[in-house]
């Protein structure tokens, strides 16, 4: 099954492809901001589905670190 672009799903594969076991914040942080710089300015879409995705973006990231 293929991940929607914005979806929680899609920001969790995204985000494991970059990060190995011993991942460190600094290195989530940067990934984090790759994404959201995509989503703010390269994604086109209704400023709705634009912040459902940033939703999405910080929820797998706060994810990530709490299961450090």
């Amino acid at each position: 099954m293929e991940e929607f672009y914005g979806t929680e799903e899609y920001f969790e594969k995204k985000v494991s492809n970059y990060l190995s076991k011993d991942a460190d914040e600094k290195r989530l942080s940067k990934i984090a901001a790759r994404l959201e710089y995509e989503i703010r300015y390269e994604f086109i879409c209704h400023e709705r589905i634009r912040d459902e995705c940033l939703e999405n973006l910080f929820e797998v990231c706060d994810r990530v670190i709490s299961d450090k």
